[in-house]
């Protein structure tokens, strides 16, 4: 994950190359959607992991009380329901899941949006320099973006 001083980084970096400014704004904004991608990857990881531990606790405490009770399984429902810290529990686990859902939709379209600005970014460079002896500049913003960022320019898929 590429962080601020990578960002100033890239930005001396492409100073130096003989590039139109928007090639560098197209760059530079390619970056800034990758970390903000990276920095929902995260989160979408960490809330997984929190559900799943939330739900594991959850099954484990239904089957215990199942266990103990020998009861039906809507009066287990139904002392769930008279003590406070289950019920604080449940709204947790369905809070934190419509949390995840919706992590996951801002992800999905972050990433939608990264992808279309590589794929403009790639078919700018390939389109402006192919066959041309600037190829060796297109082939060192590929590898710089690579080297910096793991923002891949050379294959689009």
């Amino acid at each position: 994950m590429a962080s601020n001083k990578d960002s100033k980084q890239l930005l001396n970096e492409l100073q130096e190359l003989p590039i139109s400014e928007d090639v560098k704004f197209l760059l530079l904004e390619l970056t800034k959607r990758k970390n903000k991608m990276n920095q929902l990857k995260m989160r979408l990881r960490l809330l997984s992991i929190i559900n799943t531990g939330l739900a594991v606790i959850l099954l484990f405490w239904l089957v215990k009380m199942s266990q103990i009770s020998h009861k039906d399984v809507f009066d287990v429902l139904s002392y769930l329901g008279s003590s406070k810290a289950s019920v604080l529990f449940v709204i947790l686990s369905i809070s934190s899941m419509i949390l995840t859902q919706s992590v996951s939709k801002e992800y999905n379209k972050q990433k939608k949006k990264y992808d279309d600005l590589r794929e403009e970014a790639i078919s700018r460079l390939n389109t402006g320099w192919k066959g041309n002896e600037s190829s060796r500049v297109r082939d060192m913003i590929s590898s710089l973006m690579d080297k910096i960022n793991g923002v891949n320019l050379r294959h689009t898929k």
